[in-house]
Formats: C-alpha cells, structure tokens, sequence
C-alpha cells in the first residue's frame, strides 16, 4: 500500500496517552503467576493476587507474616533477598508450611521501593505445563548458538542467526530481532517464521508502538513474557496500600499484568502469545528480541531465565561485534586524520589550497562537501550551499550555540536552520559543523546531499483516533498491511563514528594551528627586532654616508671651478659623470633614510581628516597655489585613525608618482573612498589614490613595492630613488592595513590601501 492523500481535516489527538499510561502501575497479575509483597520491616503481607488461592488453601490475609506462609529454609532465603544479600533469583524454589498449600513453588523473587515481591508458579513437577525448550539442554543450546554466532561473516549474518537460535530455543513461531534508531522507531532486523506466515524482515514501525514508559521498563526488566492475550487478568488486592495510596508499582514484576492497549495491538496482529527480550548495550535499550505465537504460550520461570542468559550472550556479542567494526572504521579514518596533519604542517599555505588534503579530510567525516570558513572567506569543495547560505549557517550556529559550541550535526537543514534555501539548496541536505575558533579558520562544515529512501511501514504509521471523554486518544493499529513512504529533504545520519573524528580533527587542528599561531608570534617578534636593526643601521649608514658624498660633489665641484678653461672635452665630461653619479647616490641615500624613518618610532595615532592631510601633501609636492596641468580632486569625507606625518608621507609618494609618471597635459588625480563594502574590509575604510598617468604592466605590478627598484631608465620622468612605493607599503603594513594596484598601460593606475576609520 502506498501513502494516499491525506483527508483535508483530522480530528485533534492526545499524541501522549500512550506515553502516559501508566503499565507499571496494572493492579493485576497474568493468571498463570501468583503474587505476594511484603513489607521489608516484618515482612507481612500487604497486597496479594486474588488468584493466590490456587498457590494456597485460601488467600493469605493481609498482614500475615512470611514465617506463616513458607517453611523456615524457603523463609530465609526470602529474608537474604530482602536484606539485600542476595540478588534478584529467578527461579527459587519455595516450600510452603506444611498443610498451608497444595505444591512446592517455584518463584521470582526481587525488592522494589521498600517492598519484597515473591511471584509464584507451580514447579514444573506438579504441573501440566509442557517444557517449552528444545530437546537440547540449556548448556548445550548456548553452546551450539555462540559457536554460530561466531562464524558469521557479518552483522547482517549475525542478525539472521540470532533470530533462528532464539527460535530454535524458545519454541515461538516467529522470532524477530528489533532495532531502535534515534528517533526510537523500529526496524526488523533479523527474522525466523514458521511456514505459512508472511515475513516482517525489513518493516518499520514507529516510536509510538511501543512508548516511553514501555522501553525504560525494558531496560530495567529485560525479559517479558504474555502468556495469553485472551485470558482475565488478576486483580491484587487491596488495590492501594493504606501507606503508599498507590498500587503497587510492578516495574521489575515477571507476571505484570498486560496494558489494554498493548492487547489489542497484538490481537489486531493475530498473536495470542508473546515475549520480549531486551539488548540492553551500555546502559541503551539497543533493541528487542521480539518472539510471537499463534496460540497461548505461558512460559515457566526456568524457560525465562534461560532466555534472559541468552539475550544477556546476544547483547554482549552485538555489542563486541560492532564495537568492532566501528573500532576498525575509526583506524581507517585516524590514517586520514594524521595525513591532514603532515599536510598542514608541511605546508603553511594549506588553507589558501584545498585540493590536497580534501580527499583525506572528506575520508575522516564521511561527507559530500565541505566549506572552511575564516574572518573574511568561505572556501567551498565539493557539493555544498553557496556562499551566502554557507555564512548564514555560521551566523545561526553562533547566534544559538554561543561561545565554545562543540560539534554540531544534523541530517535536515531544512528543519534545523530557520530559512534554508531549500528550493535553492535541494541537493544538500546534511550538515556536521567543526568550530575551530582559529585566526585562520573559524569553521569546518562538512555537508551531505540528499538521500532519497523508501521506507516501509508495517501499517500506517500514522496511530488511529478514536473518541474518548475527553477528546480524541491514539488507538493501536487494526492494519499491518505494508505501507510505504518516501523520504525526501534529509541526508544519512551522521555516526557516533563522524562525530568522534569530528572531535578528533576539531582538537587536532586547534592544537596545530595554536602552535602555528605561537610559532608565528614568535617569528613576527624576531622579525621586528630584525627589521629594527636594520632600519638603525640604515638610518646610521645613510647618514654617515652622507658626509663624504658631499666631500665628492664638492671636490667635482672645485676642480671644474679652478681649472675652467684649461679643461678640455674629455675631462669636463668626467667631472660631469662624477657629479651626476654622486648626485644619484644622494638620491639613494636619502631614499634609503626616509625609508628607515618609516619604520622607526612610535605611531602616534590620531584622528586624521583625509581633506586635510591630502592638501598638505599636495602643497609639499607642487607649492602652493596649485600650478595650472595639475587637478586633484578629493571624494567624500573621512576621518582616519592613524599616524598624521606617516599618512602625510603616504600620500606626498602617491601623489609625487601620479604628476611624475604621466604624460598627459592635464594630469589628473582622484583621492577618496571606496564605497563598496562587500570588499572583505569592512572593518576598514578601502582608500584610493587615482591617476591618468602611463600604467603598469601587469607583469610589474608586484616589483614596484621593491626598494630601489624602478621600472625606467634613471634619466626618464625625473629620476628617483625607486623608495617610494617601498615606503608607502611599509607605512600601510605598520598600521595593519594592506596596499595593491590596479593599472593598465596608458591608462593609469590606481592604487588601493586600508586604513581604521573613525565612525
């Protein structure tokens, strides 16, 4: 059957009924069972099952004492359990006082909340029930089941031959091993039938089957059993304790009477007997082995013991296998782990080239895509969000996570992020987000696309609504027939096995990128203390070079003046090359000392008035006024956080290159800011300086920052030391900003820089 089209109104339902029932609290026992409990102090009686007559003569009276009930070795015993020197024993045999019953015992015997409860059955000597175990003894039966379980080849193996040994040894017709998933609906795993009965492999049932209160009881009593669905259950009496004006609360009882709803679920299935084994792995209900018959079944307390022995073997088993498996898939994975790591410390630039260590990083966290996110970019790989959708994910993650999130995962973005572009985003449908909290990466996300599956459902899973006083309740399902469904808009679920390596590569790489980021404090601070030095002795070496550059130019000097017309062609023309060599050196020298300047002392910061600043580098250039053929025009306002003299350095660079290196009659500079704040500077003002001058060539763009080094003849465009842009660059980076050109020959230049700006 295939999902028909919803009706256009459903009646409202109490969806939590179920959960509410309160099937510890029954008030009744199964009658194949009698029960007593006892008050621990004294141990009388203070409730009894109404059927307790058939254990009895008659039905004990309440407040009668364990000494008038059982013989003196069956009443120490029950005094053991009571003081809590023996744990739950199932079974005990109990004798009962001599003419005070019918037949020997056999019983359960456990404490719960203060109370001692003893259930009761007739030994297997005195009834009529038939042994329900195969011919083989328990022993042997474990025995032949273990040796099967380990040969098999795999968990779906495994599953298999756990259904078909718990059948063999039950005697149920079909033995079905039951799986929980996260969001607590089942699936049948593993299957055994008799001949003539459909088969429930591969069917999902929802959480709503079997409720809250119904899987903690499964933790806390493993094995149930539900002699037959059609017969009476028996009141205990009284129905509350005087004390406690409750019933009697049977969470851990073996002949708990069966809740209402849960009978007519198994009637509307055609079981009349059932019985339920926990796999309970770390204190999780993993899963059920879920055994039905087509007739009554009453199980002795012997046959559950043994099947408690069994789905303790199972539990332990599963357990180790896939415990097993994950353990081999995590080694697999830690390869590809440490490989990342060797990448990223080889390599410093990793980050700004993905491609090799993408294929190890998708390896560790099963993924389809994955975005790295830093303060001003988003990397994408592979099949992810766009851009945009990627930084919005980040935002809500940090607006609802807060500082020091962990690992975050989900395999439904559209469910999980308020206003995903699903329509835009169809293809990815999963996210596992990785904070690093790093200056060069803040997120890891890993994403998956959709997996479209089919699943189907034993009915619909959908529970019925049938009136009730008070509205609508849910009812157990009157149809099994298969129901299918497709799932769309979700991923596969990310494993225990992602997130642990999630964890391991979140830890990893901040303890790297910790060490990268001392190491580079480090260098920078060594680098600074370098770079010092050497502007001193720059600045010293200038300086001193200075003097007998002088001495030169003036000697040259002098020897002309003295000589003057006895100074033929050939030694005028070497005086002349001697003064024209020193006056470059002195160009040099001073480029050489206005660039240690720059890197020496103190910024003294400042508000600085862009206006301002400009018009006083200009008049430093050209004087004052302005010479006709020279137009600087200044965009905008803005007020600069900075250093006034090293910006006014700045600027007379800018502006001295832009009137030098232009041919055009009118040369024309523009000085403002750049409004367009998608630039990845936001926390900076993005200033410009342009000019109609003759260009850079695209090749050269990068060797004009170099010191000394220019792109012309020293004769060509008035000479110079070739500092300039070397200077301009040294003042930028010392306030933190960053400095680029923009040119095409013939067409000018523009030349971008940052800068904190104030408001």
């Amino acid at each position: 059957m295939t999902n028909p089209e919803s009706p256009s109104k459903k009646p409202e339902v109490d969806l939590t009924n179920c959960d509410r029932e309160p099937i510890h609290l029954a008030g009744a026992v199964q009658p194949h069972g009698a029960l007593l409990a006892f008050e621990l102090a004294g141990l009388s009686l203070k409730h009894v099952s109404q059927n307790a007559d058939q254990w009895f003569k008659t039905i004990p009276e309440i407040g009668t004492t364990v000494s008038k009930l059982f013989d003196e070795a069956s009443c120490k015993l029950l005094q053991m359990v009571a003081t809590g020197l023996r744990n739950v024993v199932r079974p005990i045999k109990l004798r009962p006082r001599v003419g005070n019953s019918i037949g020997l015992f056999s019983a359960a015997a456990h404490v719960y909340q203060g109370t001692l409860i003893v259930e009761l059955e007739r030994s297997a000597a005195d009834g009529d029930l038939t042994a329900n175990l195969g011919e083989l003894s328990l022993p042997l039966q474990l025995t032949r089941a273990n040796q099967r379980l380990q040969q098999s080849n795999d968990l779906k193996q495994l599953y298999q031959v756990i259904a078909e040994e718990m059948r063999d040894i039950s005697g149920f017709d079909r033995v079905m091993l039951y799986r929980f998933a996260d969001d607590n609906h089942g699936e049948v795993i593993g299957e055994s039938v008799v001949e003539g009965k459909g088969s429930f492999l591969g069917l999902h049932y929802p959480a709503t089957d079997i409720p809250e209160q119904a899987r903690r009881l499964y933790v806390l009593n493993t094995v149930r059993s539900i002699g037959d669905v059609n017969a009476e259950a028996v009141p205990i009496l009284p129905g509350c304790h005087a004390d406690a004006k409750r019933p009697l609360d049977l969470s851990l009882s073996c002949f708990r009477a069966v809740s209402p709803v849960h009978l007519e679920y198994l009637q509307n299935m055609g079981v009349q007997a059932s019985m339920s084994i926990s796999i309970v792995i770390d204190n999780r209900l993993w899963g059920l082995i879920a055994c039905h018959h087509y007739t009554a079944k009453p199980l002795r307390l012997e046959e559950r013991a043994a099947c408690e022995i069994m789905g303790l073997v199972i539990g332990n088993y599963l357990s180790a296998r896939e415990q097993s498996e994950v353990n081999h898939e995590r080694s697999r994975r830690r390869r590809n782990f440490h490989n990342v790591l060797d990448l990223i410390t080889q390599n410093t630039g990793v980050w700004r080239s993905l491609d090799a260590i993408w294929s190890e990083l998708r390896q560790i966290v099963d993924s389809n895509g994955l975005a790295v996110v830093s303060e001003r970019t988003v990397q994408l790989l592979g099949s992810t969000p766009r851009t945009g959708t990627v930084q919005a994910i980040v935002r809500n993650l940090e607006s609802t996570q807060g500082e020091g999130t962990g690992i975050w995962d989900t395999h439904c973005l559209a469910d999980s992020i308020p206003g995903y572009p699903l329509e835009q985003e169809s293809s990815v449908c999963g996210c596992l987000a990785v904070p690093l909290s790093a200056p060069e990466v803040k997120w890891l996300l890993f994403f998956r696309d959709e997996f479209v599956s089919e699943v189907t459902w034993a009915g619909n899973p959908d529970k019925s609504a049938v009136p009730s006083e008070d509205g609508f309740r849910l009812s157990p399902r009157k149809s099994f027939e298969q129901w299918k469904t497709t799932v769309h808009r979700q991923s596969k679920r990310w494993t225990l096995v992602d997130r642990e390596m999630a964890e391991e590569l979140r830890s990893g790489l901040v303890e790297l990128l910790s060490l990268r980021a001392a190491e580079l404090v480090r260098l920078n601070e060594e680098l600074a203390s370098i770079n010092a030095d050497l502007d001193s002795f720059a600045y010293a070496a200038s300086h001193d070079l200075r003097e007998p550059l002088r001495g030169i130019k003036q000697t040259a000097f002098l020897l002309r003046r003295e000589l003057g017309v006895e100074l033929n062609e050939a030694t005028e023309g070497r005086l002349a090359t001697l003064s024209k060599l020193a006056s470059r050196m002195d160009e040099l020298i001073q480029g050489l000392l206005r660039l240690s300047r720059a890197g020496q002392g103190n910024l003294e910061y400042e508000r600085v008035d862009l206006k301002e600043v400009v018009d006083e580098a200009l008049e430093m250039v050209v004087g004052r006024p302005t010479p006709s053929g020279i137009e600087v025009v200044i965009d905008g306002d803005a007020i600069l956080w900075a250093d006034y003299l090293c910006i006014r350095e700045l600027f007379t660079n800018l502006i001295a290159n832009g009137i030098k290196y232009n041919q055009n009659n009118l040369k024309h500079l523009r000085i403002g800011v750049w409004q367009d704040r998608g630039s990845g500077h936001e926390n900076h003002a993005v200033l410009y300086v342009r000019d109609n001058g003759i260009g850079i060539a695209a090749d050269n763009l990068k060797e004009v920052f170099q010191v000394f080094r220019r792109l012309h003849l020293p004769e060509e465009y008035g000479g110079g030391s070739g500092a300039g842009l070397t200077i301009c660059q040294k003042i930028v980076t010392r306030h933190g900003g960053k400095i680029w050109i923009e040119s095409e020959p013939g067409l000018g230049s523009t030349i971008f820089f940052t800068l904190e700006q104030v408001g």
